[in-house]
Parts: C-alpha cells; sequence; structure tokens
C-alpha cells in the first residue's frame, strides 16, 4: 500500500477531522446556552461517546484469547494499583488533589492523541518532511499554552470541585503561545513553499493539524470558563478516539475474518460499523452501571468513592493507551 494522504478514505477521514470538529463545536456551543443544556450534553457525552471510548480501548488488548494473554497485566495487574494510588492520592490530598490531577494528565492525554494521530498521518503520507518538529511544537505548544493560560486565570473551580493552579504571570502564557503560533506560521509557510515547489503535502496531515489547534484554542482561551471549554475538547477527544480505533482495528482485519479472532475480526469489517459501534456503547455502559451498582451498595464512607472509581477507571485508560499505541507491533496493526 503507497503513500496517501488518508488513514483510511477520504470520506471516513473528512469524518475523522472535520465532522468530529464540527460535532464538538455545535455540542460544546449548545451546552454553553444554558447551565440545564450543559448537563443535557455533558450526559449525551458521557454516554455515547466517552463510555464508549474507553471501551473502544479493550477491542485492542481484550477481545480475543491471545490478547487477553498478551496484557494480562494490563487487564487485571494495573486495576487494583491504580485504585490503590488514586485512592492513596485522594486520602493525602483530598479532591483538591484528585480533581487536579485529572484534569492535567487529561490535558495531556489529549495531546497525546493528537501527536499519535499526527504521527499515522505523517507515516501514511510517506514523511515527506522528515520528522516533523514543526509539526510537534504546535501540538504540544497549543495545549501548554491553553493550560498556562488557565493558570493565568486563577481558576479554582473545575466541575464545582476544588483545582489548585500556581497562577502563572500573564508574560508566561502570552511568551508560549507566540512560540506556538510562530511554530503555525513557520509551518503553513513551509506547506505552501513545499506545493508552490511541487512537493506533495498531505491534505489528511494538514487538516488534523489545525483542527488541533481550532480546538485546543475554544477549549482553552476562547471560553473564559474551564468547564464549559472543557466539554468542546472533551467531546472532540471521546468521538476522534472511536472512530480513529475503529479504523485500526480495520486496518488490522482488512484480509477478513480471522479464525482465531473470528468475533472481533467479523465486528470490524467495513459493514460492521454500526455493530461495532453497539457493541462499544454497550459494553461501556455495562462497565459504567456495573461500577455505580457496586459503588452505591458499599458502606465505605471515608473517601468520595463514585470519585475514585471513576477516575481510576480514567488513569487507567490513560496508561493502557501510553502502552499499547507506543508499541511498534501495534502502531500498524
Amino acid at each position: 500500500m503507497g503513500p496517501s494522504p488518508w488513514l483510511h478514505s477520504r470520506r471516513f477521514d473528512l469524518a475523522l477531522i472535520l465532522g468530529v470538529l464540527a460535532l464538538a463545536l455545535l455540542l460544546g456551543g449548545v451546552a454553553s446556552r444554558s447551565p440545564a443544556l450543559f448537563a443535557g450534553v455533558l450526559l449525551a457525552d458521557f454516554w455515547l461517546l466517552a463510555y464508549p471510548h474507553v471501551a473502544s480501548t479493550f477491542t485492542r488488548i481484550a477481545f480475543d484469547r491471545a490478547s487477553v494473554r498478551r496484557h494480562w497485566f494490563l487487564l487485571f495487574g494495573l486495576p487494583p494499583l491504580v485504585l490503590a494510588g488514586t485512592a492513596g492520592l485522594t486520602w493525602a490530598g483530598g479532591v483538591l488533589a484528585l480533581n487536579t490531577l485529572y484534569f492535567t494528565w487529561q490535558s495531556w492525554h489529549y495531546s497525546r492523541q493528537s501527536y499519535g494521530i499526527a504521527r499515522a498521518y505523517s507515516r501514511r503520507a510517506g514523511a515527506p518532511f522528515g520528522r516533523d518538529r514543526l509539526s510537534d511544537v504546535i501540538i504540544y505548544g497549543f495545549p501548554l499554552w491553553g493550560l498556562l493560560y488557565r493558570s493565568s486565570q486563577g481558576n479554582h473551580e473545575f466541575y464545582g470541585m476544588p483545582l489548585h493552579f500556581p497562577q502563572a504571570p500573564t508574560a508566561i502564557p502570552v511568551l508560549i503561545g507566540a512560540v506556538a503560533f510562530s511554530a503555525l506560521t513557520l509551518w503553513v509557510l513551509r506547506a505552501r513553499r513545499a506545493m508552490a515547489r511541487g512537493v506533495g503535502v498531505s491534505a489528511g496531515h494538514t487538516l488534523f493539524v489545525l483542527s488541533h489547534v481550532a480546538i485546543t484554542f475554544v477549549s482553552y482561551v476562547a471560553v473564559e470558563d474551564i468547564t464549559r471549554g472543557w466539554l468542546f475538547i472533551n467531546i472532540w477527544h471521546n468521538a476522534q478516539y472511536l472512530l480513529f480505533v475503529w479504523a485500526a482495528n480495520a486496518r488490522r482485519f482488512r484480509g477478513g475474518v480471522e479464525p482465531e479472532r473470528r468475533f472481533l475480526s467479523r465486528l470490524c469489517q467495513p459493514d460492521q460499523v454500526l455493530a461495532y459501534a453497539l457493541v462499544c456503547l454497550g459494553v461501556g455502559a455495562l462497565l459504567y452501571s456495573t461500577l455505580g451498582a457496586l459503588v452505591d451498595r458499599s458502606a465505605w464512607s471515608v473517601l468520595p468513592l463514585v470519585l475514585v472509581v471513576h477516575m481510576t477507571v480514567n488513569f487507567h485508560h490513560y496508561l493502557i493507551d501510553a502502552v499499547i499505541w507506543r508499541s511498534p507491533a501495534r502502531r500498524r496493526p
């Protein structure tokens, strides 16, 4: 398979990049209209996107025997360790420490996803510029600018819970923002010069990086309220991850149904997209409903158990992603 500007197909990739961006901007804008609408969009985001996006991770490590054997520690050994660490952090630092870790780690998680997808586009196109350091600066620079901007605002609350950011002097986010925009300007000028010389520029990579810049700017800078701004990028991240993982699984099983992975390989065929989505929706709903039922039956009231359990699932998901997408054997399934 030769170089291509697209990961899967032009139609699919435009949905992955522009469709997901439009969805996040639309739903985030609706949620910003009133507290009632925010609650409704947040609920839909959780049940239709966030929970299924966590479930989709397990299609990579738990839907066939070979994957379970290979990733047994991630599935069975890591969760109690993450739970113990999350509970210990909450015991020592309270909700303030837990909420702060969640917001900052999630921002890093979003950036890493964007970095990974941008690299996938670059490799798919044949990496005309080699290792694209300018793209890397953009991918990481804009979220860093956003976090420092939030810090300079003096925000002390996220989701109605305490949040700790040392208040950065205004000059620091201004400086980082200038670096990020300078990198973006140089990157655009380089692309224009390449096109003028007849050197191919990947449309997929270009559109994706620009979508990352747009959603980061809206979420961390343009929207003044930190919680409402977060919802924009959370919708974007969740929907994008679902599509990206499906595409990775589709490439993995592009040869057809495999006897040793019959269920997953059949589920990942192009004509089974709806079935795949429903399975992720069902697994996510079952996972979080079960956790909710277990928490409701617990008499442990020393810690905010609901928050600890849900954060444990999130942190576990971040760690799994950091492992399975870094492996060279797993990057090109």
